[in-house]
Order: C-alpha cells, then sequence, then structure tokens
C-alpha cells in the first residue's frame, strides 16, 4: 500500500512539473514564430526618402550630392623650359607680321585693319584694364583656332568643358605707360602688343558657363591648353613665353 500511494504520488509530481517546463518553451515558439514575421513586414514598406532627392545624383547612398574632382592623370610638362620665347623674339615677329603704326592712345585705333574679339563659345575677355579687344586678323585666327583646340582636346578627354580666359591684347603706348606706373614688372616700352599680334592667355582661371557636379582643378586644365600650345608652335605658327608672375602664356602669333 505505501508503494502504491508513492507511485501515484510520483505521477501527480511530475505531470505538475512537465506542464511548468513546457508553457516557457511553447510562448518562446510563439516569439521565435512571430518576430521575423513582423520584420519582413516593416522592410516591405517604402524608404523614407526626401521628395527633393534625386535618385541619380544619390551617388553614396546617403542622401547627399557632392562633387567630383576629375583628374588629369599625365605628367606636368616644364613649362618655362618649353615656352621661353623672349620678349626680344615675341618684338621681332610682332613688327614684321604686325600694325605698321602704333597707336599712341585708344581714339587712334584704326579698327579698319583689326578684328574685335569678343567672348564665344570658347573663350571670355578677363577685364582689360591695360589693353583693347582687336588683333590683327591672323592674330584673332590663331587666337580663335587655339580656344577651339582646347575645347575639342576637353571633349575628347570626355572632361568637363571650360573656356579660356584671354587677360590681355592690343595696347597702346599710353596702355603701356599706364601699366608701368601701376608697377607691372614685365611692361615694356617696347611691347609685342602694340602692334595688334600677341595676346595674353591666363593659366590660372578658366571659365564654365554652367557647373556641374564634375570639376577640375586650373592646374589640370593647363595641361590640356600646353599640349595645344605645344602643337602649335611646333607648327610654327607662335611664339610662346611662360609668364610665372603673371600668370599667362603670352602669345605672339607668326602670321
Amino acid at each position: 500500500m505505501p508503494f502504491i500511494l508513492g507511485f501515484l504520488m510520483g505521477l501527480l509530481v511530475g505531470g505538475g512539473c512537465s506542464k511548468v517546463e513546457r508553457e516557457p518553451k511553447e510562448k518562446k515558439a510563439r516569439v521565435e514564430q512571430t518576430e521575423p514575421q513582423e520584420i519582413l513586414q516593416e522592410e516591405a514598406g517604402e524608404p523614407d526618402v526626401p521628395e527633393t532627392l534625386q535618385a541619380e545624383d544619390d551617388v553614396d547612398g546617403l542622401g547627399e550630392v557632392t562633387a567630383r574632382e576629375i583628374i588629369y592623370y599625365t605628367p606636368r610638362m616644364p613649362y618655362a623650359k618649353m615656352f621661353d620665347d623672349v620678349n626680344d623674339v615675341h618684338l621681332e615677329k610682332a613688327r614684321a607680321v604686325g600694325l605698321k603704326k602704333i597707336p599712341e592712345k585708344r581714339d587712334d585705333i584704326n579698327t579698319s585693319l583689326l578684328t574685335r574679339i569678343d567672348d564665344s563659345d570658347y573663350l571670355v575677355l578677363d577685364e582689360l584694364r591695360y589693353s583693347v579687344p582687336y588683333l590683327t586678323g591672323n592674330a584673332a585666327r590663331e587666337l580663335n583656332h587655339i580656344a577651339r583646340a582646347f575645347h575639342d582636346s576637353l571633349a575628347r578627354k570626355q572632361f568637363p568643358l571650360y573656356k579660356l580666359v584671354v587677360s590681355s591684347v592690343l595696347r597702346t603706348e599710353e596702355d603701356v605707360t599706364r601699366l608701368r606706373k601701376s608697377g607691372n614688372p614685365n611692361a615694356s616700352d617696347n611691347s609685342a602688343h602694340c602692334f595688334g599680334t600677341t595676346f595674353d592667355i591666363t593659366y590660372t582661371r578658366y571659365h564654365r558657363d554652367v557647373e556641374t557636379d564634375e570639376f577640375m582643378q586650373p592646374f589640370e586644365l593647363t595641361k590640356v591648353l600646353a599640349e595645344v600650345l605645344r602643337d602649335e608652335k611646333a607648327a610654327g605658327r607662335i611664339l610662346a613665353k611662360y609668364e610665372k608672375k603673371e600668370h599667362c602664356f603670352h602669345i605672339t602669333a607668326c602670321q
């Protein structure tokens, strides 16, 4: 009899314990089944993206548009060594192919013998404080040829398009005097600029009509410009001087 009573008590106690142990397992199973479903439902919803953000502009997926610098991976030429035609050489050529009479003042300029230089698809004029926008016909064509060749080279390389900035053109004797008084160390009484054959292109600034997310530094663009000038010089069409203090290429057309 005691044995039977002990056996029955064991069944009662064991059954109660089993019930207590199974209940947490069932609850845990229910949690494991429902949580992934809730996560999937959240992930299936539309992402919270600002309406103003364009997908094609979000290059890093962070919701911000950043500019991208374009590098021209070619060695920099030795500009000072390559473009070293001194002033006397420029002056000799300018006298041979340019104006026969230097205008003393701007009112003395005979525009019928010259071509006016204006902003174009390939170049822009800087603030001309000491010169006027005129060149001989051949010099004007050479300037436009250089500017167009620069543009075409950028396009072939699939670089952003920039325009050249022309910083000096024809000078009168009065302009030269004013320039010397301003303290310019490169201003000479005998300037090739006075003959309408010579122009300066700055290498520290380039112009863009419309800014984009891609850009190039001036020193990278100068690599492209130098290639154009190298070819023109090799063909005998120009004389060129790399003016370090004036930050420009000083160029005289040879025809």
